[in-house]
This record gives structure tokens, C-alpha cells and sequence, in this order.
């Protein structure tokens, strides 16, 4: 469970902006040359596009991100939950059996959660 979470930590957005911007702006620069503008309009365009989608990359960046930090959280508490269910069990069979089960393998408990 340990590698979910940090493969859920991992994801790396920091491209996500970039692309946008270039891929878009791209692709607005070919549609508005092949059109034919003249050059100060077409540069004026291009601009503006790359200031919009500038914008618009930063927004789904953090949308990203933030979606990404509720899911680390969201496991960080089924981990926590699990390991206080853990103990709960080992605290009432130590209690009904009086003998310690601390020779239980961790990893066999905590994989079923």
C-alpha cells in the first residue's frame, strides 16, 4: 500500500503548462498564417494565445495538483484508519487471550487492508 501512496505523490505536472501552451499556440500560429494576416496582426494573435493559454494551463495545473493532494490524503487517512483497526484487534485479543501476538508478521495484516 506504502507504493500506491507514493506513486500517487510522484505524478509530476510541472509539463502540463508547457504543453498546453505549446501544443495550442501551435496550432492557433499555423491556422492565422495559413489565412494569410498580415505579420503585426498575426504576431498580436499569437501573443494573445499564448497568454490565454498560458492561463488556461495554470488553471488545469492546479486543478491537477489539488485533485492529487486530496487523493494523498484520502490514502494517507485509509492508512492511518487501517493501522488503528490493526491495533484495536491486537489490544482485544491480547485482552480475551492474555498473550502477546506480537510475533504477527505486520506486512500479512496490513496487506488486507
Amino acid at each position: 500500500m506504502n507504493t500506491d501512496i507514493e506513486q500517487i505523490k510522484k505524478v509530476n505536472t510541472k509539463l502540463i503548462t508547457p504543453l498546453i501552451v505549446l501544443g495550442c499556440t501551435a496550432i492557433i500560429a499555423i491556422f492565422t498564417y495559413f489565412k494569410h494576416y498580415p505579420v503585426s496582426d498575426w504576431f498580436i494573435i499569437v501573443f494573445a494565445s499564448v497568454v490565454v493559454f498560458l492561463i488556461i494551463g495554470l488553471i488545469i495545473e492546479k486543478m491537477i495538483n489539488r485533485f492529487l493532494d486530496v487523493n494523498y490524503e484520502k490514502a494517507m487517512a485509509e492508512k492511518a484508519e487501517a493501522e488503528r483497526l490493526e491495533e484495536e484487534a491486537r489490544a482485544a485479543m491480547e485482552a480475551e487471550g492474555g498473550e502477546d501476538i506480537t510475533s504477527v508478521d505486520d506486512q500479512n495484516i496490513t496487506s488486507e487492508f
